[in-house]
């Protein structure tokens, strides 16, 4: 009864992980949208990501909002794929190591949502800096993890090392003379890069308890 339990509440959380990371996806959508209506010059080559935490329309209110939820989900995330590589027999130090990344993803998508771009710049980039190395560095552990634990499905090992080659082509295409449009929609990639990878592990993860 009690590892039935435990099964279902994992489940649960499970569940919450998928549609949380789908609930923040679709917020960014809608920031997105609300912007456009208000100014249809918007595009990923000409605003950075930031541009929809000040932006018209309570595109605004709509995207730091989003982000403060998606960092609360980054944490639930982030404890319940500890819980999942630890039940796996994963190496407890890289366990460990793929949850404090995780908790400074989501730090960082919860400072992006409280300091938006205008408001105090400095923490704003801070916030920024945390969110990218937190999540670049998750998906390499988390990577580096599935593919050296047995059991675990090495499409998630692949996925993970996927999603970090985008972070590094930003790092690539940031240090390159090329125009500034090339960066911007870099940065678009890089943000819509952790809600996919949030979304398809979840899925992988929940796949793999009904096989």
């Amino acid at each position: 009864m009690k590892q039935e339990y435990k099964l279902y509440t994992y489940a649960i959380i499970n569940h919450i992980v998928v549609i949380g990371a789908l609930i923040g996806f679709l917020t960014a959508i809608t920031a997105i949208i609300l912007y456009v209506l208000a100014d249809p010059t918007f595009s990923f080559l000409t605003h950075w990501v930031s541009h929809l935490g000040v932006g018209p329309n309570g595109s605004d209110v709509v995207f730091n909002g989003g982000m403060i939820y998606s960092g609360i989900i980054s944490w639930i995330y982030s404890l319940f794929l500890a819980g999942y590589l630890h039940k796996k027999g994963a190496f407890k130090i890289l366990v460990v190591i793929s949850l404090g990344c995780g908790i400074i993803l989501g730090i960082g998508l919860l400072m992006l949502g409280i300091f938006p771009l205008e408001l105090i710049f400095g923490i704003h980039n801070v916030a920024a800096g945390l969110f990218f190395y937190g999540g670049m560095f998750s998906c390499i552990v988390y990577g580096i993890t599935a593919y050296l634990t047995p059991g675990i499905s090495k499409l998630q090992s692949i996925i993970g090392f996927m999603i970090a080659s985008i972070f590094l082509a930003y790092i690539v295409i940031n240090t390159l003379p090329i125009h500034v449009s090339f960066k911007m929609a870099a940065e678009w990639c890089v943000f819509f890069a952790i809600p996919t990878w949030i979304l398809s592990q979840g899925i992988l993860v929940l796949r793999s308890n009904y096989t």
